[in-house]
């Protein structure tokens, strides 16, 4: 009973049910928490419901109903990819120095994950068959939480294969309809939207082209080059059945070329496969509450403080065995524990919150996360594809009574 209390009891506190209407019942639910608060002084018995409350709340903010399963899967080669974990200090693990003593905070935290970035891999797909022929389709699956956002940025990465030989195989010997490509001439590239219903057959036709010219790599294996699809993802987002994918057609100085392939890599199973990487923004953002500022006791396992205080609690995803998260490897998470005597809780200003609660059944105020802050992380959704979210409320930044 005492575990399960817990467990309940965290839950509350880190967030993980936090909704319109919820204030009341999580201070009715205190009033009612004496014999939980009594064994909140236990340490290892907090940190260890901690530990699940998180991985529980984890998933819900990333609308998740059980973890991706990642057997067989290996993160792709995407430069911009590597960039963002460098700026955002993600390479490493992200635990911070937790000093004792008191502590200044100041931020308004929400509850659901901010989606800011998607790394879309190319989904294997059938050629579009067409009048003029065969044509390759880039397909990019989207989650059901990622359409719900605006489409601020999109842009398609494609590998342009070079002209030079060493470490590929870009040719076969002998084969005639390879004879020009290795021409240095520009690639042409021509991207077209898959529309639905769009041919007197009731099949799919093809939207206005848009057309590119990149440089063929000179001299060395290839590289990247990215292309503007903006608007053609924001309808996407939009119009999520609409999403047939587009057509892709390569020529470059010799003429057209059957094998795309030895131009640019249109593979998704290949190590260099396009990708469309999204910038989103949320459609209805609720930020610009009030801020507040408030101040907090930290303290470290061989503090002798018995009054509320934050205590550092590292989570581990490697110790999970969540291979579908890339980054952060762990961070800090923190837990409150601690009593709340009658005489300590000035220093506390939310405690007003206390008089809300119902008598006669209020046994005392609990220790528990006054403010909570955010972490931004990467992993692979159950698309498969790679996203950059916000997660608000994972950090315990100061602990009061209420």
């Amino acid at each position: 009973m005492v575990r399960g209390a817990l467990l309940l009891l965290l839950l509350v506190l880190f967030g993980a049910f936090d909704a319109p209407g919820i204030e009341r019942t999580r201070v009715r639910y205190f009033a009612n928490a004496g014999n939980t608060c009594n064994a909140c002084r236990i340490h290892e018995e907090i940190r260890a419901l901690s530990l699940e409350a998180i991985k529980e709340q984890i998933l819900n903010k990333l609308g998740l109903k059980q973890a991706p399963n990642m057997t067989g899967r290996a993160l792709p080669r995407i430069p911009s990819l590597s960039k963002l974990m460098d700026s955002y200090g993600m390479q490493a693990d992200q635990p911070q120095p937790h000093e004792p003593g008191i502590t200044h905070y100041e931020e308004i935290d929400e509850y659901s994950a901010k989606t800011e970035s998607v790394f879309a891999l190319a989904q294997p797909h059938q050629r579009l068959r067409h009048s003029k022929g065969s044509l390759d389709v880039l397909y990019f699956k989207f989650s059901d939480k990622v359409v719900q956002h605006r489409v601020t940025r999109a842009e398609l990465s494609l590998w342009i294969w070079g002209n030079s030989q060493e470490g590929t195989e870009l040719d076969d010997p002998g084969d005639p309809d390879d004879a020009d490509s290795h021409e240095d001439g520009p690639v042409t590239i021509t991207l077209q939207r898959i529309l639905r219903g769009g041919t007197e057959s009731g099949g799919p036709s093809l939207g206005p082209p848009l057309t590119t010219k990149h440089p063929r790599p000179v001299g060395c294996r290839g590289n990247w080059v990215t292309i503007e699809l903006r608007r053609m993802v924001a309808e996407w987002f939009k119009h999520p059945r609409d999403n047939l994918g587009v057509a892709l057609k390569i020529s470059a100085a010799g003429g057209n070329h059957r094998r795309n392939s030895k131009l640019v890599e249109t593979n998704p199973g290949a190590e260099y496969a396009p990708y469309l990487e999204v910038q989103t923004q949320e459609l209805d953002s609720r930020r610009g509450a009030r801020v507040k500022r408030n101040v907090g006791l930290n303290c470290d396992e061989a503090s002798q403080e018995t009054r509320c205080c934050r205590y550092k609690l590292t989570v581990d995803f490697e110790k999970f065995g969540w291979d579908w998260i890339i980054a952060p490897k762990k961070y800090d998470a923190n837990y409150c524990s601690g009593d709340c005597p009658m005489a300590f809780l000035p220093a506390y200003p939310n405690t007003h919150i206390v008089s809300l609660a119902e008598p006669p059944n209020n046994s005392g105020p609990c220790c528990a996360p006054r403010k909570l802050s955010e972490i931004t992380m990467l992993y692979f959704d159950n698309e498969y594809q790679i996203v950059f979210s916000r997660l608000p409320g994972m950090v315990v930044e100061k602990c009061g009574c209420s």
